[in-house]
C-alpha cells in the first residue's frame, strides 16, 4: 500500500513514476520530521505507516489494512524467522501462530468496534481485496485522502508495483529504489504474496484453533469493508 499511494503522489506531482519509489516513512524506522524536510517528498499532507492499536492513533484518518489471521499470523513468523534471537528460541510455526491469535483479534478489535459506528475517519482495506481487485482498492483509498485520480493512473501504480516487481527489488536489497530500508535486510519481506498460502504451513489443528477465536472477527470486519465499498459505489 505504501508503494502503490508513493507512485500515485508522485504521479500526481508529475513524476514519471517506477518500481519503488516509496515516500511514506515507517514511524518505527526513520525520523518523521528530518523524512519530511527531504525535497523529493511531495505530498500535500503526511501519511505515516505504523501498527499501533486504534487508541494511540484515534485523532488521525486512518487507512485499516487487515489480513486473513492464519494468513497474517504465517507471514508475521517469516519476517520474525530474520532475528537471530528469535531462531534460536524459535518454537515452530504453529506454536508462533497460537500463541499470538489473541493478539491479532485484540489489534483488529479495536479497529472493528470503531468501523461499526460508521467513523468517517476509519478505511478498511484486507489484503484480500487489495489483492483481487488492486485498482479498484486503490482507488478507493485515494478517494478516502482526497486524492483524485482516474483508472488510468491507478493502473499505472499497480502495474508499476505488482509483487513480482518489487520482491525482486528487495532481494537485490535495493533501498535507494524501493524507498525504504529494513533492519537486518529484506529477506522474506516479499515472501509469497498469496491469499490462504497459511494452509500449506499450518497444522489442521492449529487452522481450527486460529478459525475458532478469530473467524466470526475476520467475517463481521469483511462484511463492514463490503459496506463501505457499497456506499462509495452508490454516491
Amino acid at each position: 500500500m505504501r508503494l502503490l499511494l508513493s507512485d500515485v503522489i508522485q504521479h500526481l506531482g508529475g513524476e514519471k513514476t517506477q518500481p519503488g519509489g516509496n515516500v511514506i516513512p515507517d514511524v518505527y524506522k526513520v525520523d518523521i520530521e528530518d523524512w519530511y524536510r527531504n525535497p523529493r517528498i511531495k505530498i500535500p499532507f503526511r501519511i505515516i505507516k505504523t501498527h499501533e492499536p486504534l487508541a494511540l492513533i484515534s485523532d488521525y484518518r486512518i487507512i485499516y489494512l487487515f489480513r486473513h489471521p492464519a494468513d497474517c499470523l504465517c507471514s508475521y513468523y517469516h519476517y520474525q524467522l530474520r532475528s537471530p534471537r528469535f531462531r534460536e528460541n524459535n518454537s515452530g510455526i504453529d506454536g508462533f501462530c497460537q500463541n499470538l491469535i489473541n493478539q491479532w483479534c485484540g489489534h483488529i478489535n479495536g479497529y472493528l468496534e470503531a468501523a461499526k459506528t460508521g467513523s468517517d475517519r476509519l478505511f478498511l482495506v484486507s489484503y484480500e481485496s487489495l489483492n483481487i481487485n488492486p485498482v479498484e482498492s486503490l482507488k478507493n483509498v485515494c478517494n478516502f485522502l482526497d486524492l483524485d485520480i482516474t483508472e488510468a493512473q491507478a493502473q499505472i501504480a499497480v502495474n508499476n508495483q505488482q509483487f513480482r516487481q518489487v520482491q525482486t527489488l528487495s532481494q537485490r536489497g535495493d533501498s535507494q529504489t524501493l524507498g525504504f530500508a529494513e533492519n537486518g535486510g529484506y529477506q522474506n519481506f516479499f515472501r509469497r504474496g498469496q491469499i490462504n498460502s497459511s494452509t500449506q504451513e499450518l497444522s489442521e489443528n492449529t487452522r481450527t484453533i486460529i478459525s475458532h477465536k478469530s473467524q466470526d472477527i475476520y467475517n463481521q470486519i469483511r462484511e463492514l469493508e463490503s459496506q463501505q465499498l457499497t456506499n462509495i459505489n452508490s454516491n
